[in-house]
């Protein structure tokens, strides 16, 4: 291969990957990142009612104080759960009002066992079933452990815990989040990909500088 046609084929390389950089670059203007949650902001101190309450899943209202949050006494299919609550606590911020809904055809309760010094949480210690609803606005810090009272024996025990994020601690080493995962938009992951094309162009650009250098053959006419 002449140099001068080399040089034409890694200039368009060039040129080429600069052209997707730019582009990535400037963002995603049709929004691909992950949307914002949204939900209700009702409010709510330790008040309860009945109500029917369909099919509900967790909501928040976004970041800082004032939000609801749901959560789900068993389910549709009597599981003895809090949902969320039982596989890991909930996280909230304080003054958080958390409305617990009940599901399913079986009697539960909400049983306070555990709470933070100056708290004044009681729970719900009545049996409910479906429809029903309870809500409590949280703001004393701290963690605060719930059961089930006739089902604890079987599973069906909760935690809440108030911090100033409303966010799990990250552990110290722990696995850092994507870029999409953080909101960037998936097209920006091409800037990485433009910088590794032009390491590659010059690489091979320096090769062949390297190896061939200027002769008459290399810059010589047609």
């Amino acid at each position: 291969m002449r140099r001068r046609d080399f040089l034409k084929v890694a200039s368009g390389a060039v040129a080429t990957a600069a052209a997707v950089d730019g582009a990535a670059a400037e963002g995603d203007p049709s929004g691909t990142a992950p949307a914002q949650q949204s939900g209700t902001t009702t409010a709510g101190n330790g008040t309860t009612g009945n109500g029917t309450t369909g099919n509900q899943t967790t909501t928040t209202s976004g970041g800082g104080g004032g939000e609801t949050v749901t959560v789900n006494v068993s389910t549709e299919n009597d599981d003895f759960v809090f949902q969320p609550g039982t596989s890991e606590p909930l996280y909230i911020s304080p003054g958080t009002t958390v409305e617990f809904v009940w599901k399913g055809s079986i009697g539960h309760n909400v049983s306070v066992q555990n709470q933070p010094s100056g708290a004044s949480w009681e729970g719900h210690e009545t049996l409910e079933t479906a429809p029903f609803t309870y809500s409590h606005t949280f703001e004393t810090k701290g963690e605060y452990e719930y059961v089930c009272t006739p089902h604890e024996s079987s599973g069906m025990v909760g935690s809440i815990v108030v911090n100033e994020s409303g966010q799990a601690p990250v552990p110290e080493g722990g696995e850092e989040l994507s870029p999409h995962e953080m909101g960037v938009p998936f097209q920006a992951h091409f800037v990485g990909i433009a910088t590794v094309l032009m390491m590659i162009v010059s690489t091979i650009y320096t090769f062949f500088v390297l190896k061939y250098g200027e002769s008459r053959h290399a810059s010589g006419g047609t």
